[in-house]
């Protein structure tokens, strides 16, 4: 009886670095609780969540107080 065997494809030796060596930039968080919102939200850089938050308007009534 003849037994179907198959050699196994030899697998390519891939040098990759195991972690990314990039620095990592560490961004001070949104002054106004608006520009908080939206960059939890839409993932966006907290320097301009403050910017669109600012004017759109977004939060203006509650940080006048």
């Amino acid at each position: 009886m003849k037994k179907y065997t198959k050699s196994l494809p030899k697998s390519h030796q891939v040098s990759l670095p195991l972690f990314d060596w990039r620095e990592v930039v560490i961004q001070p968080a949104p002054a106004t609780r608006a520009g908080l919102h939206l960059t939890r939200r839409y993932r966006i850089r907290p320097a301009i969540a403050d910017t669109i938050a600012s004017l759109a308007g977004l939060g203006a009534s509650q940080e006048a107080r």
